[in-house]
């Protein structure tokens, strides 16, 4: 149980470093009004997430430890949802309704397709 808690963070503690790397990246070339960085990630984490969750189901002889590390730990640090919420928060503020909706639409239903996709890329 201590082992794999020590592979989550470690995992955990990647997902936050290359979480900062695509804002620092992002932030150059991305216009103020859509958080194109937490979109990013958050879609990313969630095609790895099923794919990692296909990995599992299929291969059972991948390491536990292995998954919990790239699941909670990299997959876990690299997304947020908390973000994602003040992203919104922030758009409805500023007044940008479509902008904000839009925001909301690819993140909840890219996000979930984007997990299907991986999961299936695994399973079939």
């Amino acid at each position: 149980m201590l082992r794999n808690l020590l592979y989550v963070m470690l995992g955990g503690a990647a997902g936050a470093g290359l979480r900062y790397l695509v804002t620092l990246l992002c932030g150059r070339w991305t216009p103020m009004q859509m958080p194109l960085a937490t979109l990013l990630v958050n879609l990313t984490g969630c095609f790895l997430l099923g794919l990692l969750i296909g990995l599992g189901q299929r291969y059972i002889q991948v390491s536990q430890s292995l998954l919990l590390m790239l699941s909670f730990g990299v997959c876990g640090a690299f997304t947020t949802f908390s973000t994602f919420t003040a992203d919104a928060f922030r758009l409805l503020n500023a007044g940008a309704w479509g902008m904000m909706i839009a925001y909301m639409a690819i993140s909840i239903v890219g996000g979930f397709s984007l997990f299907v996709l991986g999961r299936t890329i695994i399973l079939h």
